[in-house]
């Protein structure tokens, strides 16, 4: 029966294409949720610092704004990233899988359901928000790190692009919470930034290590025997 056979090379070729498309996709994604936290607050409220507040913050004074949306694609975009991740890298298999959909569901999650704004009475949402947000920004780091320790020096720069942003938003993770507590909040939006800016640095580096495992797509035209490399000589007695 030949259907099987079908079946798979569709779920080939479906994720081919993907695949081939998922840097450009992760990095547009990436540039747009970094201008939306950047650039959204000042139109929220010009008044408001952007040193002393949260990206969460803002977006909760602005529910379903530019903020929320590019975090829930970010979010969604991360989740398709670890589909083909898995497919093709046999390192992401396991914990780092684990810690990248932690990352996209929470962002998600966060996206979704809103902090209060302004203020340190905090109800049952803006809890749910909160540990959602803190369980994402540690996932990430966290798998990068296991990672780029199984790519190793077999991945070339890759593994130190990955390694470099995870310590820097590990330390910003630190630097973050002292700010929430002993430090009042002095400078939290500015490190959240740097934060999130070396996150999504990580997401852009291993989309675009992930499309480069990808087989092009003329190579899956002719089924999957196409998809094993053939000996010069062998190509030459084929076309006679």
């Amino acid at each position: 029966m030949t259907t099987p056979r079908r079946d798979t090379f569709s779920r080939r070729f479906v994720f081919s294409g993907l695949g081939h498309r998922l840097a450009p996709l992760v990095w547009t994604t990436v540039v747009v949720a970094m201008m939306a936290a950047l650039l959204a607050p000042r139109d929220t409220d010009p008044e408001l610092s952007q040193l002393s507040l949260t990206v969460s913050d803002f977006a909760a004074l602005d529910r379903g704004g530019p903020i929320e949306t590019a975090m829930a694609s970010l979010g969604v975009v991360s989740l398709l990233l670890l589909v083909v991740a898995r497919r093709r890298l046999a390192a992401m298999r396991g914990l780092p899988s684990v810690l990248l959909a932690v990352w996209g569901a929470g962002l998600v999650l966060a996206a979704v359901v809103p902090t209060d704004p302004l203020t340190t009475q905090l109800t049952g949402s803006a809890y749910v928000h909160r540990y959602a947000s803190v369980a994402a920004f540690a996932a990430l780091p966290a798998g990068g790190l296991v990672l780029a320790g199984r790519l190793g020096s077999a991945a070339g720069r890759t593994a130190r692009w990955l390694r470099v942003p995870a310590l820097l938003a590990v330390a910003g993770a630190g630097v973050m919470a002292y700010s929430a507590g002993p430090g009042g909040r002095e400078l939290i939006g500015l490190v959240e930034r740097v934060m999130l800016g070396c996150e999504v640095v990580m997401l852009g580096v291993l989309g675009r290590y992930v499309q480069g495992m990808v087989p092009d797509r003329s190579g899956l035209e002719g089924g999957p025997q196409t998809m094993q490399p053939m000996h010069p000589t062998q190509a030459t007695q084929a076309t006679h």
